[in-house]
């Protein structure tokens, strides 16, 4: 075990043996009283003065261990954890003295010839030694030295030949031997509780510090991700450009033929780069809402548009279906929501190979200021196993099936990027897929009304 362990152990030890000191010597006080009042009645004056000045001793060894606490309590924390080891050898001591005195009262009680003063004063030391169990026992000494001296006094004073004081000794002793093991169970169980407790507390910090650690990470590889797509898209203009210039010049034949696929190719590669900056900017919450009125019906045929074609090359159905209770015209961020429905439905196509992609638009709630529309996009691909869908919907890299992603090309980033559009639209992804079957993608967005 650590140092820093041994320290954290022993401080915590040591605040137990300090958190009941006021407690227990008032009640201390209060015992001692009781039992001078109890021999004032059964013993002759002769003895009652030695009583007396112990009953004094007592209360002033308990007025010091609670001046003693007192003191502890008032100090700081982290002060009493440094000086852990000598608050201990102060509670040690004050332990030490107070069995002690109680051995002394014990003995004289006990060395009585009055029986009932015998088993007042056994049953009483009995009861003061099994409190002390779940204190004392966060130090064995200290236990031992104030639970020792005091049973052994009793077993000492209850001494005799006859079969009842024989019996009383013995018990005496027996006594002793359990609460001391009862103590020592005790003090075991402590010390796992408080070395598992700094354990917790090291995991708990360095999670923190790992997670600090990760999230630095992440926002470094945001940053590069955003920075390396920049710089890539500066040259792919230029190449794009020239291009554009090489398109307007009278070519051969053969020379558009080579200038065609290097324009496509250089298309695909500019869309790649324009989806990482885009993810890039998501992650790092540089885009932000822009309300603007827009016709729902013109938007969803401009934006649907392109994928029909799309669509239609590959042989699939594409439908549409939008709600008759949808407003003509609403407030919200036009083009988050085309950067949005683009990949989704645009995955829906590319992985599609025979059936078809359909498309819903509903109102889900409507209120005098608000409007809540649900988007579902449907298809008949290949579908995602189970295990995947929540990597999808927590992940940024995760890919359903990266062989399909390699036969189909592309990043695999489209559905992280509309994911994280959705959350920024104040809404949320949902997926169900079945293998071999299809998968619906759906959300739900809030719009205002757009008032005339």
């Amino acid at each position: 075990m650590s140092s820093n362990n041994d320290q954290f152990v022993l401080s915590k030890l040591v605040d137990l043996l300090y958190r009941n000191i006021r407690l227990g010597q008032i009640v201390s006080i209060f015992n001692a009283s009781l039992m001078l009042w109890i021999s004032a009645a059964l013993l002759p004056s002769s003895q009652l003065s030695a009583i007396t000045g112990w009953w004094f001793f007592a209360s002033i060894v308990a007025a010091s261990r609670i001046w003693l606490a007192r003191k502890y309590n008032l100090t700081d924390s982290k002060q009493r954890e440094l000086d852990a080891v000598r608050w201990r050898k102060h509670a040690f001591a004050g332990a030490a003295a107070s069995g002690i005195i109680w051995a002394a009262g014990a003995l004289m009680m006990m060395l009585g010839t009055r029986i009932e003063l015998q088993l007042f004063t056994a049953f009483a030391m009995a009861g003061t030694v099994a409190a002390a169990v779940p204190v004392l026992a966060a130090d064995r000494l200290a236990f031992r030295v104030y639970g020792w001296p005091i049973i052994l006094a009793v077993a000492i004073g209850s001494l005799g030949t006859d079969p009842l004081h024989i019996a009383f000794s013995v018990m005496s002793i027996l006594f002793l031997l359990m609460t001391t093991r009862s103590a020592d169970y005790f003090h075991d169980t402590l010390l796992d509780t408080f070395r598992l407790e700094h354990e917790k507390d090291s995991l708990v910090n360095d999670l923190q510090h790992a997670k600090s650690i990760a999230e630095t990470s992440n926002r470094a590889k945001t940053e590069f991700l955003a920075n390396v797509s920049h710089e890539l898209r500066t040259p792919m203009n230029g190449i794009m450009g020239m291009a554009d210039l090489l398109d307007m010049e009278e070519l051969t034949e053969d020379q558009r033929s080579y200038l065609l696929p290097l324009r496509s190719s250089a298309d695909d590669l500019m869309h790649l780069i324009n989806q990482m900056i885009r993810l890039s900017a998501l992650e790092s919450g540089q885009i932000k809402l822009t309300q603007q009125p827009f016709a729902v019906t013109d938007f969803l045929e401009d934006i649907l548009g392109k994928e029909n074609s799309q669509a239609k090359a590959k042989g699939l159905v594409f439908a549409l279906e939008q709600d008759p209770a949808v407003p003509e015209v609403l407030v919200g961020d036009l083009e988050l929501l085309r950067q949005t429905l683009a990949n989704l439905v645009g995955n829906a196509i590319k992985f599609t190979d025979q059936g078809q992609v359909s498309i819903s638009v509903k109102v889900a709630e409507h209120s005098a200021e608000q409007i809540k529309l649900a988007f579902v996009i449907s298809d008949t691909g290949p579908g995602i196993a189970p295990e995947k869908i929540q990597q999808l919907l927590s992940g940024l890299f995760i890919q359903a099936d990266g062989s399909i992603i390699r036969r189909h090309g592309g990043t695999g980033i489209g559905l992280p990027i509309a994911r994280k559009l959705i959350e920024l639209l104040g809404g949320q992804l949902e997926i169900a897929s079945q293998v071999g079957v299809g998968s619906t993608f759906s959300f739900t967005l809030p719009f205002k009304l757009h008032k005339d």
